[in-house]
């Protein structure tokens, strides 16, 4: 919508005082012909911006400029309350803050606006974490924080999702993305731009270093190559056997580790279902509790790994009972 894109030109222009038409129109993502069609728009309806000429020219806003809440129709205001931005708050340590800010907000809107968001508070519930589980481990969120605002240069603790690369690496944050419940630092490691999940850092330390983060940077559209780059990923193909009956419950647990559709096809008259995932170990951890309902056949790593943890719970429990009087189940295997 025009009204969206000639608020967010607004809002470039506040963040960065001055921008020329190319930069403008590549962050709106239109043409330089539609970014002067949308300044003359935005000076006829008195909002103060200008032009800079010569080599270091481009469009600002007048000093001091500040758009009016009162302004914000009701439905704006209430996707504004409601955007359930309450736990990213809590987990920055600005929840008080963010309560504070949303009140003052409030107490500029229109008497009829304000009443319709109360009402609208006590009926919807925006809850990012969901219902299940506990929160993720966020122990070092604060120092990853501060690294970004201070850009300042971090080593990393990290484990990523193949527990045996667990190393230190040194990076430039260049910022964090909350993503369902699940922050993210987009930083670059060795010249190249990559996503740690804040949850799998052991420890950060912060460096004296400044951080080479690009001026000018848009965080939003890295992300977003960021997050298309790894849906593209071919994934790693494995291949499992199972009963007709188990097929439908294996869709519904091994959803959020595929990269592709599962291709289910019949081999010695047994289901064999071939699946590309994001990782081996989020598939044992669906795969093993499945018990014998599904045999892993490919590839080796596969079954090496569903044995080597099998046979480590397989001692714990055993541990507990040395005498033996618990007796291993007789059920049948996939046939």
């Amino acid at each position: 919508m025009r009204a969206d894109r000639l608020l967010r030109l607004v809002g470039l222009l506040r963040r960065h005082g001055k921008l020329t038409a190319a930069q403008l129109a590549d962050r709106l993502e239109v043409t330089e012909r539609t970014v002067l069609r949308d300044i003359e728009a935005l000076s006829a309806s008195g909002v103060p911006v200008y032009a800079e000429r010569g080599r270091h020219g481009g469009y600002a806003l007048l000093p001091g400029y500040r758009p009016g809440v009162e302004d914000l129709t009701p439905d704006e205001a209430r996707a504004l309350f409601l955007a359930g931005g309450e736990g990213a708050a809590s987990a920055l340590g600005v929840e008080a803050e963010m309560t504070s800010a949303l009140r003052k907000l409030a107490a500029r809107l229109p008497e009829e606006t304000d009443r319709e968001l109360g009402r609208l508070q006590e009926l919807i519930i925006v809850d990012a974490e969901g219902f299940a589980g506990a929160p993720p481990r966020l122990a070092e969120l604060p120092t990853v924080q501060l690294a970004v605002l201070e850009r300042r240069r971090l080593v990393l603790d990290y484990t990523p999702m193949d527990p045996s690369r667990r190393g230190r690496r040194t990076v430039d944050p260049y910022g964090l993305v909350l993503a369902g419940n699940t922050w993210y630092l987009l930083a670059a490691h060795r010249g190249q731009v990559k996503s740690f999940r804040v949850e799998r850092i052991n420890r950060a330390t912060l460096l004296p270093q400044r951080a080479a983060r690009p001026d000018g940077i848009d965080l939003r559209a890295l992300w977003r190559r960021l997050r298309e780059s790894y849906r593209d990923r071919p994934g790693i193909r494995i291949e499992v056997a199972t009963r007709p009956d188990r097929v439908a419950l294996i869709r519904r647990l091994m959803a959020m580790n595929l990269t592709a559709p599962i291709e289910e096809t019949t081999r010695g008259g047994r289901t064999v279902l071939i699946m590309r995932v994001h990782g081996l170990r989020e598939a044992v951890a669906v795969l093993l509790g499945l018990g014998d309902g599904v045999e892993a056949l490919a590839p080796p790593a596969l079954r090496a790994m569903m044995i080597r943890i099998a046979r480590e719970a397989t001692a714990v429990y055993l541990a507990e009972d040395p005498a033996g009087s618990t007796s291993a189940s007789s059920g049948s295997a996939v046939r």
